[in-house]
């Protein structure tokens, strides 16, 4: 599946962890992640500080869930 990323940009994912992960190369110059959790509540506590969108962390599809809720990502295919 393909998204947008707000901001710009578009990456392709088959997998919601695929999708954290290219979501995490993309962010690795800003956020400074070690692994997927650590880039998850790094990524939410920014998305708190910049908008005041709260972003799940305990799983990968909620934390995806609340990323396309806020708009921080859209499918586009």
């Amino acid at each position: 599946m393909k998204y947008e990323i707000l901001g710009g940009g578009h990456i392709e994912a088959a997998s919601p962890l695929e999708l954290v992960e290219a979501l995490r190369q993309i962010d690795l110059q800003w956020i400074h992640s070690v692994g997927v959790e650590d880039f998850m509540e790094n990524m939410a506590e920014g998305c708190k500080i910049q908008t005041g969108a709260l972003v799940r962390t305990d799983s990968v599809e909620h934390f995806l869930h609340d990323l396309q809720q806020g708009g921080f990502i859209t499918p586009v295919s």
